[in-house]
């Protein structure tokens, strides 16, 4: 079935409106004909707003963030636009509502519908290729537009094997946010903007790659210096055409070359786990330091009858301070941990005093010797020997239960004094 143009279309409509109103008229007589006076003109206008207008057929509608340009034959005749907080001036400049520019005169509209002398005049339609990346895949577009977006709109710029300052060959995906702020210039004094911005923008990348290594680029360290590039070159020259760009972002750097590409992703990896091992250790030596430091604080705290919690507070006031009131207590203190730091290089013990009663508060002494015993005590325990174990071979002394008691007993000895 053939499909009819909306002119063809619209036509029939009005026609059969007219013949029925005729034949109403000369049914009813006076009546018929009033009806038909009034029902012809209320059919012609909805056939021209909702079919002819939404063509260009005698009329059109602005749509929010489009300008529409009205052709007189092949030369351009006006232009209208659409779009909140922006008006037009006289030279097809878009401003700002409040700039203190003239505003053009607005067009006569009849509920949003623009009416004009069709066909002596024609709204300017254009064919418009561009690029678009979805989920990093590059999607080709092409369409015959009868409007010009005057609101921001990303474009996507591929460029292919770019070479580096190394020669080496990479692919670069971007985009591009563009703003039209003149849509006679952007049509009209250059022929393809987009094209030309494409091509401006792919030109400059390749500029910059040339002049950096394929690390720094690859890795993703110069994607603001290659923005600011892009802006500074491209940017200036496409003003001039009524084309602004407001912002640009690198989506995508990869090589040309599937094993470059190969070689880089194994590269990256091998770093990752790198730098993860690093992050692990030195998280791991915090730790150790901080459990150093617990253990030392409680020494040092049984040693001067100070609580933990008021010696942290001093820390955390002057460490400074506190290292030089207490350096003897803390230098024993530290000693002693970092020799029990063996179980599996990480481990420490906690020792728990009591408090001296006789009002002079503990004695470091008392501390000392507690501390000594219980070193022993755990060297006697990760070594357990047995009957048949042969004597050490550096000659280090194994102690007995008995002597482990009589260290104990010496420091309860020197805790009485």
């Amino acid at each position: 079935m053939e499909v009819k143009s909306p002119l063809t279309t619209g036509g029939m409509i009005i026609a059969f409106a007219v013949i029925t109103g005729i034949v109403i008229g000369l049914l009813f007589g006076a009546l018929g004909t009033l009806v038909a006076l009034i029902l012809i003109p209320v059919v012609i206008f909805l056939v021209l707003y909702l079919i002819w207008a939404p063509h260009g057929i005698f009329a059109f509608f602005l749509e929010e963030g489009y300008a529409k340009i009205i052709m007189e034959g092949n030369s351009f005749y006006d232009m209208h636009i659409k779009r909140k907080g922006k008006y037009l001036i006289d030279n097809y400049d878009v401003v700002d509502e409040g700039s203190g520019w003239p505003r053009k005169k607005l067009p006569f509209t009849i509920f949003g519908m623009v009416p004009y002398l069709w066909p002596f005049r024609k709204v300017y339609t254009y064919n418009q290729r561009w690029v678009k990346f979805k989920d990093g895949v590059k999607e080709k577009r092409e369409e015959v537009l009868d409007h010009v977006i005057i609101m921001p709109y990303v474009y996507g710029v591929e460029v292919r094997a770019a070479e580096t300052l190394g020669k080496i060959p990479i692919d670069i995906m971007m985009e591009v946010e563009t703003e039209i702020f003149n849509p006679y210039k952007a049509m009209f004094q250059i022929k393809d903007w987009n094209a030309a911005m494409t091509s401006w923008v792919e030109g400059a990348s390749r500029d910059f790659v040339s002049k950096n290594t394929y690390e720094q680029i690859i890795r993703g360290e110069l994607s603001e210096s290659l923005k600011e590039h892009i802006i500074e070159k491209v940017g200036k020259t496409l003003k001039q055409y009524g084309v602004k760009i407001n912002n640009m972002a690198v989506i995508q750097v990869v090589p040309s070359n599937i094993e470059y590409e190969k070689a880089t992703q194994q590269r990256i990896i091998e770093e990752r786990k790198k730098e993860a091992t690093i992050v692990k250790a030195e998280a791991d030596a915090q730790k150790e330091a901080i459990a150093r430091m617990g253990s030392a604080l409680q020494m040092v705290a049984s040693a001067t009858g100070q609580t933990v919690e008021k010696l942290n507070k001093e820390l955390e006031a002057n460490p400074s301070a506190l290292h030089t009131k207490y350096k003897e207590q803390f230098t024993v203190a530290m000693d002693l941990v970092n020799r029990n730091m063996a179980i599996d290089g990480k481990a420490y013990f906690e020792m728990n005093m009591p408090n001296n009663t006789s009002g002079g508060g503990t004695d470091f002494s008392n501390m000392l010797g507690a501390i000594i015993a219980a070193n022993k005590i755990i060297e006697q325990q990760k070594k357990e020997p047995s009957k048949s174990d042969p004597p050490s071979s550096k000659g280090e002394k194994v102690y007995t239960r008995q002597e482990i008691d009589d260290l104990i007993a010496w420091g309860k000895k020197q805790r009485k004094q």
